[in-house]
């Protein structure tokens, strides 16, 4: 059986507040929703600034997948390769 790939979740520093102050914070999916979602289990005020109700991610929010924005990959459906990180970072005003 494998495992999902462990992913290392860069917090903005507008974002800390709803992670408990952590700048980095690691988790595992095979997509970038599945991470997004763990990230989520763990800090679900983070989840609700992220994704909508509906499972898309909200305006005023970009995520990368190392250096590419996953809305020039698959979106939240995008895969996870391991060792890779994703980077949250907030494009409008909080």
């Amino acid at each position: 059986m494998f495992d999902s790939p462990v992913v290392s979740v860069h917090i903005p520093l507008a974002l800390r507040g709803f992670s408990g102050g952590h700048d980095e914070i690691t988790a595992s999916g095979d997509t970038v929703g599945e991470v997004l979602a763990a990230v989520g289990h763990e800090f679900p005020a983070i989840h609700d600034y992220l994704v909508s109700p509906s499972g898309d991610l909200l305006p005023g929010v970009a995520v990368f997948l190392g250096p590419r924005s996953i809305s020039e990959l698959q979106g939240l459906a995008t895969p996870i390769e391991l060792e890779e990180v994703l980077s949250i970072v907030p494009i409008g005003s909080l």
